[in-house]
């Protein structure tokens, strides 16, 4: 999720377990450490675009990396630490604080390697966007509160309040999951792969997408609360299948590589923008639900097949995107 986040959740959960006088000490150790999660973000070569992705949201995150990367917060803290409690204290809360971040990532759809060394399976349970302003709001509301007065009861609150905001976000995925499937089969779809994710800053309208033979198709769901829940039929775009020979391009050359390299990332939902025939996008990502237009991807020059692939974001807003999306998210009818 966004930092901010990241920092309100640490912090409440170090502080939550803490007697009084240690509470805003705590929550701010909490806090700084689930910030430092986020440091692979300077792994970057400018000879390897694709070394940042594949180190984005792995070891850092990984569980067993917790008692290392609170070390790291504690030293960085221990100057203004050391006056107030033990390297000891220190170091027990920036555990707590950095052990929220990896499966809080987890609950958004990109995938975080929780287990690494173990596996490097991506856990993605995709039931929060990354930017989620009421939970966010729950947390800033406890967090504030614990801290002024001091009050654990604060603190519990919030961790409830959030537990129970983002049991009912699993709820509505699943809900989102049903009605994706059953407009599928009703199309005699085979459906492969299914990936079902909120959209931005909202729990209301999802994407959905999946492999049907050699095509990726998307769909909006919207699973209503109060009122009647809502499909908006998608596009589709052939999944490029990069174990086959792309044409143009040698099978062992570097491009090559760096294709199969990004297929992998993006759990083998490669397609090619519809824009531009030389950006190969990770297809479970739209700027709208509904369309097959990728928000991130790699260029691909075939003239230079020895060069690495470098890696763009892909996102443009068409005019009138965002009164398309509102809509959707209101579950009104298109125009057209």
């Amino acid at each position: 999720m966004d930092p901010v986040s990241h920092a309100l959740l640490g912090a409440t959960v170090a502080a939550v377990g803490q007697p009084r006088a240690r509470v805003r000490v705590a929550a701010l150790v909490g806090g700084v450490a689930a910030l430092l999660v986020d440091l692979d973000v300077l792994i970057q070569s400018e000879s390897d675009p694709l070394l940042q992705l594949e180190y984005h949201r792995q070891f850092t995150h990984a569980l067993l990396f917790t008692p290392v990367g609170a070390l790291l917060a504690t030293l960085l803290l221990w100057w203004w630490t050391r006056t107030r409690i033990t390297f000891r204290q220190s170091w027990g809360m920036a555990c707590w604080g950095y052990l929220t971040a990896g499966p809080l990532d987890a609950c958004t759809s990109y995938g975080t390697q929780l287990l690494w060394p173990f596996t490097e399976t991506r856990f993605a349970w995709s039931i929060i966007p990354v930017v989620e302003p009421v939970a966010t709001m729950m947390l800033m509301v406890a967090l504030y509160r614990g801290v002024r007065s001091e009050q654990r009861g604060w603190l519990v609150a919030g961790l409830v309040g959030i537990a129970l905001w983002f049991g009912g976000a699993a709820w509505q995925q699943q809900r989102a999951t049903v009605l994706a499937l059953e407009w599928a089969q009703a199309r005699g779809h085979q459906v492969a792969g299914l990936h079902v994710k909120p959209t931005m800053m909202n729990l209301l309208l999802w994407r959905a997408v999946y492999k049907n033979g050699h095509e990726i198709q998307s769909v909006a769901v919207r699973p209503g609360w109060w009122d009647v829940s809502r499909i908006y039929p998608g596009a589709t775009a052939p999944w490029l299948d990069v174990e086959k020979p792309l044409p143009g391009i040698p099978q062992q050359s570097r491009l090559a590589e760096d294709i199969r390299r990004f297929s992998a990332l993006s759990g083998e939902f490669v397609v090619v923008h519809p824009q531009r025939p030389d950006w190969f996008g990770d297809g479970r990502y739209a700027m709208l639900p509904h369309t097959m237009a990728p928000l991130w991807g790699i260029v691909v020059d075939p003239a230079h097949p020895e060069r690495p692939a470098p890696f763009d974001n892909f996102r443009f807003w068409p005019s009138g995107t965002l009164s398309v999306f509102l809509e959707m998210v209101l579950g009104r009818t298109l125009a057209g």
